[in-house]
């Protein structure tokens, strides 16, 4: 600190150290936030309050320790003046304050960490890293620690803001909000504790609920449990001269009456175990929305922030009679976009006249590690007139912020951002495999579960979807009923918007006479479950027009149905009543059923041809080249990603070829975007 700032600095403490009686009287002389009593309660792990001076250009270490995991609040008040000695009298930098979002500096160790105070006085969070607090008022450019390039700049500033720190010895959400809220009955006015108080007022009401469920889980576990075993063991035989229950006069049908009258409790219980169920995963995702919500608000805090912060170093530009800052280009990625990748590269430029000094990248707030050797190259002792940057970003799920900073020389700094949503491939496609050989009522098939195993493997062990994500339907498993219940119903509760559907369907199909079919052919067609009877397909069988049905009702835009089907008899003119013979779809049911957005079919053969089965192979001729694309050899850009775009025209290239130009698979509809069908590992 400079020789003509110290003794003002010195007064102001002396003042608000000593003059104990007049602290609340004297204008300026921050006040804590929060009034704690010196024996800390029991809920308080450790408690800080911190004055910073408008005119101190360094970060202040608060002697306040964070582990990682442990839950912190932190309340700021109070004002500076960054003009003080100039400026119009209406002038804004004349009353900055810490909602404003950028004047407030918060540094966890030695990793730069600017906390959203924008429109809020107060905030909580979970630390990620361990260190001491630092605290700091930001005047102009800063380090990428806090720590400011113009020490200078902060010699006129005045004022100060106050700030108080809690570290809670739990994460408990509902003891947290609890302790808040007497804090907050005793001043209701205080901004600050409201501010913390709503947001952990938030965190426990679905803690509480959580409470709730988990409790009634336990009971009604239990009581399915009691019931059960009630059911499956007999009463004890009484011993000589004891009196008999009444359940050994019982006759049959008054026994039977009573175990059906506790199977009927035990659906009862086990239905409402999994409405509890359900219930406590909603309350999972409430809160794992609360945190998204929370991270965005977090990025617009900062961006908000950073935007008035460039306008008071744009004016201070000006007032020193001013050059342009630096220019940045940034060429990819493109703004708002979406990834299904774990990365994407950043490759852009940054120019100065007088030569930039450092270049930073920050991917959600955080700095991004300048990598050995490649990457940002800076020139730590020559400032370069021109950067260029390629560097691989690693993302997380969800929406992600990257930014890029130059700074020049001369302290005059000049930022890009932009967003980029992270969709993870493994996690975003919800999938149903079906194969059936064994129909019971009518011919059997060779090689469709042959088919539909080896795609199942594929979703699961090179796209690597998780298990729970992926139906595989065999034989008898293939019913109407379980064919009805996993498409319309499964796939309708856990598909969202953003997800990936894949359908994928080996087995009979069949046509039947229908004056009212709107694809103009006069047929009805079906996918034939296990179960089906061949002489009453109307109700044992799954009609097309019901497929189209449930594609509308799973909110997914991006589903992709998979079809490697077989007519059973010679209905629609086609002849399929050779062994090893499969025929599709006509062209009008597939532009009919792909009319909206975001549905693609893919089929075996087109509207009048038959698809082959080969021995060889032991395959149906589609999906071997299917399954032979999708393992690498469809990828035509090599960049380890296979889109529907690239499987179709391999199959369209190698299926004519192995049939003899007897079969050729069609695919017809549309999805914004590239659709990923599998990944090179």
């Amino acid at each position: 600190m400079k020789k003509d700032n110290f003794l003002p600095a010195v007064r102001y403490l002396l003042i608000c150290t000593f003059l104990t009686p007049l602290f609340l009287t004297l204008p300026g002389c921050p006040k804590p936030n929060i009034q704690l009593p010196k024996s800390l309660p029991p809920i308080v792990k450790e408690y800080k309050h911190v004055t910073l001076l408008g005119n101190s250009p360094v970060m202040k270490k608060t002697g306040v320790h964070l582990e990682p995991g442990e839950l912190f609040s932190v309340m700021a008040s109070g004002s500076i003046d960054l003009w003080a000695r100039g400026g119009p009298p209406d002038f804004k930098y004349h009353d900055v304050r810490p909602e404003m979002g950028w004047p407030l500096m918060m540094r966890v160790g030695e990793h730069p960490v600017f906390y959203p105070f924008y429109s809020r006085n107060g905030f909580s969070r979970v630390s990620y890293q361990s260190g001491q607090i630092s605290l700091g008022c930001r005047d102009g450019s800063v380090t990428s620690s806090g720590e400011p390039l113009r020490p200078e700049d902060y010699r006129d500033n005045a004022g100060a803001f106050s700030v108080d720190i809690i570290v809670w010895k739990e994460t408990d959400w509902i003891k947290v909000a609890d302790f808040l809220s007497q804090m907050l009955r005793k001043e209701p006015g205080n901004k600050a504790v409201a501010d913390v108080h709503e947001e952990a007022a938030r965190y426990a009401s679905i803690a509480r609920a959580e409470r709730l469920a988990k409790k009634e889980i336990e009971i009604t576990e239990q009581q399915i449990s009691e019931l059960k075993k009630e059911a499956g063991q007999p009463g004890a035989q009484p011993l000589p001269g004891e009196q008999q229950p009444a359940e050994v006069f019982a006759t049959t049908a008054e026994k039977a009456a009573k175990a059906s009258a506790k199977e009927d409790r035990i659906a009862q219980l086990q239905t409402r175990l999994e409405k509890l169920l359900e219930s406590q995963a909603q309350l999972e995702e409430m809160k794992k929305e609360l945190d998204e919500e929370k991270r965005k608000t977090s990025l617009l805090a900062e961006e908000l922030g950073e935007k008035e912060k460039r306008e008071q170093e744009l004016l201070t530009q000006l007032a020193a009679g001013v050059k342009n800052p630096p220019v940045i280009m940034i060429a990819s990625p493109k703004d708002s976009g979406t990834i299904e990748a774990n990365s994407v590269l950043i490759i852009g430029v940054a120019e100065d006249e007088q030569g930039i000094e450092r270049l930073e990248i920050f991917v959600n707030g955080k700095p991004l590690e300048e990598k050995t050797g490649r990457g940002l190259r800076l020139q730590k002792n020559a400032p370069s007139r021109r950067i260029e940057f390629n560097e691989p970003i690693p993302l997380q799920p969800g929406e992600n912020q990257i930014r890029v900073r130059a700074l020049d020389s001369d302290g005059f700094s000049s930022e890009k951002t932009l967003a980029v949503r992270h969709v993870e491939l493994r996690k975003n496609i919800w999938a149903v495999v079906v194969g059936i050989n064994d129909y019971p009522n009518t011919r059997r098939l060779k090689w469709a579960v042959n088919d539909a195993r080896a795609f199942y493997r594929h979703l699961v062990d090179v796209i690597q979807i998780p298990d729970e994500n992926v139906t595989l339907l065999l034989n008898q498993d293939a019913s109407l009923a379980r064919l009805r219940s996993t498409l319309g119903t499964h796939l309708k509760k856990m598909a969202g918007k953003q997800d990936m559907v894949i359908i994928y369907f080996a087995g009979h199909g069949a046509t039947e006479k229908d004056v009212m079919s709107p694809d103009g052919d006069g047929l009805e067609k079906y996918i034939l479950p296990y179960d089906v009877d061949p002489e009453d397909l109307y109700a044992s069988a799954l009609p097309m027009r019901e497929i189209s049905h449930i594609f509308y009702r799973i909110q997914s835009q991006r589903i992709i149905f998979i079809a490697d089907s077989c007519y059973s008899g010679a209905s629609g003119g086609r002849t399929i009543s050779l062994s090893g013979i499969r025929a599709n779809i006509s062209d009008a049911f597939l532009d009919r059923i792909t009319a909206g957005k975001g549905m693609i079919i893919m089929t075996a053969s087109g509207a009048n041809e038959v698809s082959a089965e080969d021995e060889k192979m032991q395959h149906g001729v589609f999906t071997f080249y299917l399954l032979e694309g999708l393992a690498g050899a469809a990828d035509a850009d090599k960049d380890g990603l296979i889109t529907v775009d690239e499987i179709y025209h391999y199959v369209s290239v190698q299926v004519p070829r192995a049939t003899g130009q007897e079969q050729h698979p069609v695919k017809k509809g549309t999805v914004e975007g590239s659709l990923i069908l599998s990944i090179i590992r």
